[in-house]
C-alpha cells in the first residue's frame, strides 16, 4: 500500500514539474525557444539511439522495434542539423 502510494506521489510531482516548466517555456521569448527546441531534439535523437542501442545489446538480437528507433533517432538528429525541425514563421 504504501509502495503504490509513493509511486502515486511521484507521479503526481512529476506531472507538476512538467507543467511548471511548460508555463515558464510559454513566456519565454521566440529566439530562446528557438534555441531550446533545437537542443531538446538533440538530446531526444541521441536519446533515441542510446536507448534502442540498449535494447539490441540487451535482448541479444536484432528486433525491428529497436532498430526502427534507432533510425528515428537518426531522423531527428539529422533533421535537427539540417534545420527542418524549426518552426516556419508565417508572414
Amino acid at each position: 500500500m504504501t509502495k503504490g502510494l509513493l509511486i502515486l506521489f511521484t507521479v503526481f510531482a512529476v506531472i507538476a514539474l512538467l507543467n511548471f516548466s511548460s508555463l515558464k517555456l510559454m513566456k519565454l521569448e521566440a529566439v530562446k525557444k528557438a534555441k531550446f527546441r533545437k537542443v531538446f531534439f538533440y538530446f531526444y535523437g541521441l536519446f533515441l539511439i542510446f536507448t534502442g542501442v540498449v535494447n539490441c545489446i540487451e535482448q541479444s538480437e536484432l528486433n525491428i522495434i529497436f532498430i526502427i528507433e534507432i533510425l528515428i533517432g537518426v531522423v531527428f538528429l539529422v533533421g535537427n542539423y539540417l534545420g527542418k525541425l524549426e518552426e516556419k514563421k508565417l508572414s
